[in-house]
This record gives structure tokens, sequence and C-alpha cells, in this order.
């Protein structure tokens, strides 16, 4: 089932506008959202009990580039680099803090033939890659120690960057075009007979025929309301943030699959680090910790030191941690699902941000067109999970990684 396409209502002069459709939460992916139903001229009202990027976007490593190991991920990612991280002055306004760096992929003996199939399928969907040798890889960045690496794959148009503006960016273009935000937290979902009518937040209801869950793990509980389960699960991660010496102007952004880090260069002469493989299993995604263990910064330090020798020995400068909304295939839950009018844009895993600015255009399709531009994204709805139908690449769970 599916909502009727939202149209614009008419109301009396200087009276409260009436949303055709509500997007909870106003991370990057639900301000990507609405800033894609305000294109298309849907009344939008965007809610969040904190602010924009307040979540885990604010804490997103924020990794920009295309390497997956489907081709649809790829291909989002793609889009996302493309047409709006590259074009963000032109096609949002204002400044996302997208740096070009270049992205690498380092591979040990192990995944080189899963690396070359990756790479195949990323250029199927038109991603600018290639696979380049460690001679090749070291004349590209001198600063990397390449011991362990037997190939690499390379993504000169990758980069990093700035997560809160980002979500920022949308959000005010959302509401440039007519979209309205509002501090309050959603405490339920409003049914009647099948059929979305709103919501209830901690300051009344509110009356709209389109809810799109995009809080992360707080969609969980919201869809639990209408008997849906997400399958969510969330799950503590770290980052950290050296000193770069001045020797070092930059370095591209990398994933080594070898030492188990990935790392981009950061704002005022810093790098940013963290371990792929390092999560927390949380019984409450509102009961964590914001700081990053005691040990975090050696570990991860010490990994980036060996595979940049400038950087060994640098000064740890701040961590932060963040919780992510696991699913048990690391892929999200999207589009329509449970009673007429409510989509689902959650379950991101680590890997939404780069991804955020196509897809919220996908589900702003959905909404108003009833079906995606990709129709692969069908695959996407929760009920996957109960039908033991997972999406996994050809290769993984060995190539996974929330990052």
């Amino acid at each position: 089932m599916r909502a009727a396409s939202p149209t614009r209502r008419t109301r009396p002069r200087g009276s409260s506008p009436v949303p055709e459709a509500v997007v909870v939460g106003a991370g990057v992916v639900g301000a990507s959202v609405a800033f894609h139903l305000a294109e298309r001229g849907v009344e939008t009202l965007v809610l969040d009990r904190e602010g924009p990027a307040a979540g885990s976007t604010g804490r997103s490593g924020a990794l920009i580039r295309c390497h997956y190991p489907t081709a649809l991920e790829a291909d989002l990612a793609r889009e996302s680099l493309t047409g709006y991280f590259e074009r963000w002055h032109e096609r949002v306004g204002g400044g996302c803090g997208f740096t070009r760096t270049g992205f690498a992929y380092l591979a040990g003996e192990d995944r080189v033939e899963a690396l070359r199939h990756n790479v195949n399928l990323q250029l199927s969907v038109n991603v600018e890659t290639e696979l380049v040798t460690p001679d090749e890889l070291r004349e590209l960045d001198p600063s990397l120690d390449l011991g362990g690496v037997a190939l690499a794959a390379y993504e000169p148009r990758g980069g990093y960057a700035d997560p809160a503006a980002t979500a920022a960016g949308f959000l005010r273009a959302a509401k440039q075009l007519g979209a309205r935000f509002e501090r309050r937290r959603v405490m339920g979902l409003r049914v009647e007979r099948d059929l979305l009518t709103g919501i209830e937040t901690d300051s009344g209801p509110v009356s709209a025929g389109v809810v799109v869950l995009a809080a992360g793990n707080g969609s969980a509980p919201l869809a639990e309301d209408v008997g849906l389960d997400l399958h969510l699960r969330p799950s503590r991660v770290q980052v950290a943030v050296f000193e770069r010496p001045y020797s070092l102007a930059t370095h591209l952004t990398i994933i080594d699959s070898v030492l188990g880090f990935y790392a981009r260069p950061a704002a005022e002469q810093a790098t940013l680090a963290g371990l792929r493989d390092r999560f927390e299993w949380l019984d409450d995604a509102e009961d964590w910790r914001r700081e990053p263990d005691p040990d975090f910064p050696g570990e991860t330090g010490a990994l980036l030191g060996k595979r940049m020798p400038a950087l060994s020995g640098a000064a740890y400068r701040a961590g932060r941690a963040g919780v992510l909304d696991m699913t048990p295939d690391t892929r999200p839950v999207l589009g329509p699902a449970g009673p007429d009018g409510l989509y689902l844009a959650a379950g991101w895993s680590g890997t939404g941000f780069k991804k955020a600015p196509a897809v919220g255009a996908e589900v702003a399709r959905w909404v108003c067109e009833g079906q995606p531009r990709r129709k692969d994204l069908a695959a996407y709805a929760p009920d996957r999970f109960r039908r033991g139908e997972l999406i996994f690449g050809a290769y993984e769970p060995l190539q996974r990684s929330p990052h």
C-alpha cells in the first residue's frame, strides 16, 4: 500500500500551514528527504527533538567515496558525489565542506579477487575508479607505507565533507522552498483503519497524510507502534582526531582493510581516524558514553602511524563516539511499509551520509510518484529479514564495513 501523491492544499490567508508530509529526524537523510519533497511542492514539516545533525550525522566520519560491494549502493554514492557534493553551491546552496583528496581502498592478497570484482561492478555504474598497484599508489601519496598491501582501488574524486554543514544546508534549502522545522519529540503514529493520519508529539498532535521515519534508532519504537519490526540494533562507534605535522600537508582518504582502520584529513592540520570493526552493541540507544574509550586513541594512532609514518606518535587532539542504527545486513530499511502513508529511511549502519543526497531524491519520488527511479530499492523493505532475503555483495561479509 502507498499513500496518494501529496497535492498542494489551499488554506485561509494567515492560517498555519498544514503539512502534507512530516519527516521525523533532522539528520542528513531526513534533511535530504525534506529538501527533495519541498522541491516537488510538498508542504513539509521536519521534526527533531534536538536540532539538525544532533544525532549520528554530526558524529559521522563523513568519508565521500563510491566503493561499495553492490551496484545499487555504488550508484547512489556516485549520484550523491557528482550531482550534489561536487555541485553543492549550485544544487543546494551554501557550502557542505566537501574536500577532494582522492580515496583509496587498500586490500591484502586475501582480498584481491573481491577487490577486482567490486571495482568492475562500480565501473558498470560509471563510478570513476581504477585498480592500482602499491607502487602506483605510492606515487599518488608518498606518505603511505604500503606493507601488506597487494592491490588498491583508487577514486580520484573521493574525499570528505562536513556532516553538520551538509545536513544544515539541506534543511536550510528546504526551508527556503517552504518547508518548516520544529524541535519536538515524536511520541507515536496516528492511524485510522490502516491509514496514517499523522503523529503524536510532546506538544500535541500533527495531522499529515505522509510520515517519513528518518530518525535512526529512534525510528524503531515508532514503527513498533504499528506492528513493524525494523530490526535495528544500536551500536557505539568511535573516532579520534590527531595533529598532522606541517611536513604532511594532506593525504588520501583511505579505508585500510589490511590493518583495519580508516582515515581522512580534517580541518586545521589534523587527521581523523577510526577502527573498522570496533563496535559496542548497546541495549539502549539513549544510554552510551560520548567520549572514546581510554585505549581507543592509542590503538587507532598506532595503526595510523604504521600506515603513514609521518603520523607516528602524532598528538591526540580530540575524539568522539556515536551510535549507529545497524541492521542484520548493514543495509537500510527504505520505502513504504505498514499503514498507507508511512515511509522508512533508517538503518544506515554508518553508511548513510555519502548516499543521503541521492536517497532523499529517491524517497521523495517514492512518496510523490509511487515508486523510486531505481526499482531495486524495493528490496530494502524491512520484511526481507523475516523472509531471510538479506542483501549482501558477492564477497560479503568479507568486505563488510560500516564506513
